[in-house]
């Protein structure tokens, strides 16, 4: 993505917020700005490519790390780009102190942004996550989120509590949030607001706003029980 587009995309979102909107991305953003606390953190951000996150990271003083098979346009002294798979990354083991990943591990394993085709791609891309963490590191991610599990051929998946499970087994769950559409405008979504786990259970989205639910988690490895 060009940094021209990128920057058009964060006007359009700064936008819908001034009038008193909320985009999904910016529910998102700010979800992973919240729960990233600390100092001297090494922060990477798997399929930030169009994402003003890591930029942000960046000034506020974290060395961060953006890795896409596509190139990231923006620049800044604590901003490392690495253009390569997740799936096959070579980053040494208990590097960093939270892996992001955005709207991304979603769309892992189906090709459509560039990476090799892998039926199991999003289980692959947690054991990755998880082994390039540090210890006490935590993992941020989002995807979306409804009653059923469903695919999106060529594009990506649409989690359910039975899948989510087995995304995050053997992790606690530190920190959990839902958001449903709420608003449109031209036929895309201006307005998301929050909702519990049941609201998105129970509510057809997808009938009154063709569009799925969306969820945020903050999981981290176990800890360890010492006799």
């Amino acid at each position: 993505m060009s940094r021209l587009r990128a920057r058009v995309r964060e006007i359009q979102r700064r936008m819908v917020r001034f009038c008193g909107g909320l985009s999904l991305r910016d529910a998102e953003y700010d979800f992973a700005y919240r729960h990233i606390v600390g100092e001297n953190l090494r922060v990477l951000d798997v399929g930030g490519v169009g994402s003003r996150l890591p930029l942000q990271l960046a000034r506020r003083g974290f060395l961060v790390t953006v890795l896409d098979v596509r190139p990231y346009p923006e620049r800044h002294p604590n901003l490392t780009v690495v253009q390569a798979d997740f799936l096959t990354n070579s980053i040494p083991d208990g590097s960093f102190d939270y892996v992001v990943m955005i709207s991304c591990i979603e769309h892992m394993g189906f090709g459509g942004y560039g990476d090799p085709v892998c039926e199991d791609a999003d289980f692959r891309a947690m054991a990755q996550a998880l082994r390039i963490l540090k210890p006490d590191g935590k993992l941020i991610l989002t995807f979306p989120f409804c009653d059923r599990y469903a695919v999106q051929p060529g594009f990506e998946r649409w989690y359910d509590r039975a899948r989510a499970h087995r995304l995050f087994e053997g992790l606690q769950v530190v920190d959990q949030e839902y958001y449903i559409p709420h608003a449109r405008l031209f036929n895309r979504i201006v307005k998301w607001i929050p909702a519990s786990l049941q609201q998105i259970v129970e509510a057809d989205v997808m009938t009154k706003y063709g569009y799925q639910c969306n969820a945020c988690f903050v999981v981290a490895p176990r800890e360890e029980v010492r006799l």
